[in-house]
C-alpha cells in the first residue's frame, strides 16, 4: 500500500553514532558494549535477545494462484498455517536487523510498506499449497516505514540519553568514563520499568 513519503530529517545512525568510542572500548561495561554492537551489526544469528523496542506489528500475508484468479496480501489466518509454525508466526516481528539494514529498508521503497520474509518462508509456502485449492507463490509480513522509523527513534533516544547522563556523571576535565559511570545509565535506560519519552527534536 503506498503511502505519501515522510519527511523524516533524521540524522542516520552511522557506526561512530551508534556506538561512539567510550562505548566500545575497554572502559565500557560489557552490557552497554554489547547493546551498542548488536543495534550495529544486528541480532539475527546471536543469543543476545531481541529487546522489546524492537517488536512491531505486521500482519502476515500471502500473494497466491487459483484455478480462477490471482490474489496478493491475503491476510494469513492462524488455521492457514500449519500446526508446526503457529507458535512462530503471526502478526509481529521482534525486528533483528541492524539499524542500517533498517535504514536502507525504508529509503529503498519510500512511502511503500516494507516487505519481510519469516524464516522457512518458501518451504511453508510450498507445505501450506499441498491439498489446497490454491497455490501459495509468496509469504511474508507487510511492515509500515513508521514502525522502522520508531526503533531507530528509540535507538537515538536511549543514546542521547546514555551520553546525557554520561557527561554528568564525569568530573571537568575527565577525558573517558570509567565502567561504572557508564554501567548506570546502561541499567536506567534499558529497564523495563523506566519509560523513556521520544524528544521532539528526535522525533519529528
Amino acid at each position: 500500500m503506498r503511502q505519501p513519503p515522510r519527511d523524516r530529517n533524521t540524522t542516520p545512525l552511522h557506526p561512530k553514532i551508534i556506538a561512539p568510542e567510550p562505548l566500545t572500548h575497554g572502559h565500557c561495561s560489557l552490557p552497554l558494549r554489547t547493546w551498542a554492537l548488536r543495534e550495529l551489526q544486528g541480532y539475527e544469528g546471536t543469543d543476545v535477545p531481541i529487546p522489546d523496542y524492537r517488536r512491531i506489528p505486521a500482519p502476515l500475508v500471502m500473494d497466491g494462484l487459483t484455478a480462477r484468479f490471482k490474489f496478493r496480501e491475503q491476510p494469513v489466518s492462524f488455521f492457514d498455517l500449519p500446526d508446526f509454525a503457529r507458535d512462530s508466526l503471526g502478526d509481529g516481528i521482534r525486528f533483528g536487523k541492524s539499524v542500517g539494514q533498517i535504514e536502507s529498508l525504508i529509503a529503498g521503497q519510500p512511502g511503500d510498506s516494507v516487505r519481510i520474509a519469516p524464516p522457512m518462508a518458501a518451504e511453508l509456502a510450498v507445505f501450506m499449497s499441498q491439498n489446497s485449492h490454491r497455490q501459495v507463490l509468496r509469504l511474508y509480513w507487510t511492515v509500515d516505514p513508521s514502525a522502522l522509523e520508531g526503533i531507530l527513534d528509540q535507538v537515538r533516544t536511549r543514546l542521547v540519553q546514555l551520553v546525557g547522563e554520561l557527561r554528568a556523571a564525569m568530573p571537568h576535565g575527565q577525558k573517558d568514563p570509567t565502567p561504572d559511570q557508564v554501567a548506570q545509565p546502561y541499567r536506567a535506560s534499558t529497564s523495563p520499568q523506566v519509560t523513556i519519552p521520544l524528544s521532539p527534536s528526535l522525533h519529528r
